[in-house]
């Protein structure tokens, strides 16, 4: 009997946290739909640090990156961006094209780095393809920084295509 109990506790609360997490990361994704992005940033830090899921490390990295909230930290901003897109998720290496970019006037590795993460984000993602930032970013490189961008985006194809789309 004692036994039974047991384990209707463990059943009870296992259920009652597995829901309410479920419900965090609802919370989280409405959150986020309606603009509420430190609200969504609360409900979703756990998922983008603790697991795999590259929606809520997207929208993390979104979150830090934006420079209009309390929470805005580029190098975090950075980091989860840069998971999520190691995961194949598009929208998560657009941002990071984005945030490269802006650093390219510290050196220009940034420029090269943008590059390649537009130029992934649009070989992944159709809805990126329609951007024009790939061709902007590539004028701003010469022959050789291009050849150098062009083997880095070759060797992240070759690990990128082993996985499967994150969504």
């Amino acid at each position: 009997m004692k036994l039974f109990r047991l384990l209707t506790i463990i059943f009870v609360f296992t259920f009652v946290t597995l829901n309410a997490q479920v419900t965090d990361f609802q919370r989280g994704l409405e959150a986020f739909n309606a603009h509420k992005y430190e609200k969504a940033f609360k409900h979703l830090v756990k998922y983008a640090r603790d697991s795999n899921d590259c929606v809520s490390q997207y929208i993390v990295g979104y979150c830090y990156a934006d420079s209009s909230l309390t929470i805005a930290n580029d190098s975090l901003a950075e980091h989860y961006l840069l998971m999520a897109s190691e995961l194949k998720y598009g929208r998560a290496m657009g941002l990071l094209s984005v945030l490269y970019f802006k650093k390219q006037s510290y050196d220009k590795h940034w420029t090269i780095m943008s590059y390649v993460w537009a130029e992934l984000a649009a070989y992944y993602d159709p809805i990126q393809s329609v951007n024009s930032r790939r061709q902007v970013i590539k004028e701003s490189l010469d022959e050789e920084e291009i050849k150098k961008a062009e083997a880095i985006i070759a060797e992240k194809k070759k690990l990128l295509d082993l996985i499967e789309i994150c969504m």
